[in-house]
């Protein structure tokens, strides 16, 4: 071979590796975001099951509150 195909295949290769590179580290950056925002949406609904489970309770208290009121007026 001579310099005349090799400098043209190295700089090929060189740029079919960066574009290889880029593209994995790029799916694993996807793949960790993603892993991330699935555990975050996991703990929201967590934290809305309890929200409503507590205005569900305070709702029955009011009701109980606005019954005595209602007996004693």
């Amino acid at each position: 071979m001579t310099k005349e195909t090799i400098l043209p295949l190295g700089v090929i290769l060189i740029c079919t590796v960066g574009v290889t590179v880029a593209f994995v580290l790029s799916a694993r950056l996807y793949r960790t975001a993603m892993a991330e925002y699935r555990a975050a949406v996991d703990r929201m609904t967590r934290q809305q099951d309890q929200v409503t489970a507590q205005l569900t309770e305070l709702n029955g208290r009011v009701a109980e509150v606005e019954r005595i009121l209602r007996s004693v007026g």
